[in-house]
């Protein structure tokens, strides 16, 4: 509970330049008083804050920082109903395609000048489209991804430092305009992008269902193998195992090639697995619990691989 809520009443966004830096120099201090080396690596426009060693661990935690734009139309996580997922994409874009032909037919009929009619449409449906992913910040972002920064700052202190050699930790940059931090440290981190089990956090504070969607080459490292068995005891989560090919959320896992997502959902007759409130207002609640077990089960996990 300590770091969810310290995060969200220190730093409730983390969007802007200067919202990152007041968090990166927060989370920073935070591992090197847990006895952790912690840097800022830069590339471009990106800050990733890397937190132990990544080149040596055998397993890499991630989680992106940054928060989201307030999208107004809600984006459910649907990672396991691909059907439903597609009609809410399309929904979207018949949304925003209506309220731009609206625009374009009121201009139409003010001025009765058909290209002014095209340029209004455009401008409208790509201004809205830029909105949805740049747009004011969402003020409301306790699951996304509040929970995942929290839930990898709590396994770091968890963690006894007899075993901390095995594991590293990232919380990645822009991972809300399409992955571009995680992007970034993959591109310039060859090995570990290539080698090295990633086990991503993102949306684990809503749900009592814990989704692991693993990468066919995640399965074949050596950590993997300890990773199911650790949360044969979970209580408080139900943990599912599932090709990451078939669920249709992507997030910072998908930039390497053994990556594996976490995500925790709540279930429902006829939808499956969902997420609800991302990117919306409603974004003000996650579970402390989920963050405790889950930290805990991952201490097993690092125990089992140091262990063999």
């Amino acid at each position: 509970m300590r770091w969810l809520q310290q995060i969200a009443d220190r730093f409730p966004v983390r969007k802007s330049a200067e919202q990152k830096q007041a968090f990166l120099k927060y989370a920073a201090a935070a591992a090197r008083k847990m006895g952790y080396a912690a840097h800022v690596e830069e590339n471009g426009r990106h800050r990733n804050l890397v937190m132990g060693q990544p080149e040596t661990a055998e397993v890499l935690f991630t989680a992106h920082y940054d928060t989201p734009a307030n999208k107004l139309i809600p984006s459910p996580i649907i990672p396991r109903n691909l059907p439903l997922f597609l009609l809410c994409q399309l929904a979207t874009v018949l949304l925003l395609f209506a309220v731009s032909f609206g625009a374009g037919y009121l201009s139409y009929l003010i001025t009765r000048e058909p290209r002014l009619t095209l340029i209004v449409f455009l401008l409208c449906y790509f201004g809205l489209l830029l909105l949805l992913t740049a747009g004011p910040a969402n003020k409301h972002n306790m699951n996304c991804n509040t929970s995942g920064v929290a839930a990898v700052l709590e396994l770091m202190e968890q963690l006894p430092p007899e075993v901390r050699d095995q594991a590293a930790f990232i919380l990645f940059d822009n991972g809300e305009t399409g992955r571009l931090g995680s992007r970034a440290y993959a591109t310039r981190h060859q090995q570990i992008k290539k080698r090295t089990l990633i086990l991503n956090l993102d949306c684990v504070g809503v749900g009592d269902h814990l989704l692991f969607m693993v990468k066919n080459y995640a399965r074949a490292t050596f950590a993997y193998r300890f990773l199911e068995e650790s949360f044969a005891d979970a209580e408080q989560l139900k943990t599912h195992w599932f090709p990451s090919s078939g669920c249709t959320f992507v997030s910072d896992h998908a930039s390497f090639r053994c990556g594996v997502n976490v995500t925790a959902c709540k279930r429902k007759k006829g939808i499956g697995f969902y997420t609800p409130h991302i990117h919306t207002r409603r974004d003000t609640e996650a579970d402390a619990r989920n963050i405790e077990e889950l930290a805990r089960c991952l201490v097993t996990f690092v125990k089992s691989v140091a262990a063999n």
